[in-house]
């Protein structure tokens, strides 16, 4: 989902039109269209104002983490999939034990190192 599609769906959500929007960021409606359309993408500053327009963060407009604030751009290019994603924002709601205990699992179903887990038993 590129940006403009992020725009016009917290824009719909809000039940808004282009021209309100446009109006309350000080941008065109017809730039705002274009952004929409993603036959333009916005600058910095535009960007941040859409953020806080929408009070959404910069990072979540331009895909670089999801509307929990967790980072989804992995370095050098991977990206996580929406299931690493799902699991890395369960992960994170765990206790730092539960977190443990998480990770040791997943060690001894991958056949990893499970020293930690027979350490702690």
């Amino acid at each position: 989902m590129g940006i403009g599609d992020l725009i016009k769906e917290l824009r719909l959500n809000k039940g808004l039109t282009q021209k309100e929007v446009s109006d309350k960021i000080g941008i065109s409606r017809s730039v705002l269209s274009q952004y929409e359309c993603n036959l333009v993408e916005p600058t910095a500053n535009v960007v941040g104002r859409l953020a806080v327009f929408f009070e959404v963060s910069a990072g979540y407009l331009l895909g670089i983490e999801d509307d929990f604030g967790i980072m989804t751009a992995a370095p050098m290019g991977e990206s996580l999939t929406t299931a690493e994603r799902e699991l890395l924002a369960d992960f994170r709601r765990l206790s730092p034990y539960l977190q443990d205990i998480a990770k040791n699992t997943v060690r001894g179903l991958t056949g990893a190192d499970t020293s930690d887990l027979q350490k702690k038993a």
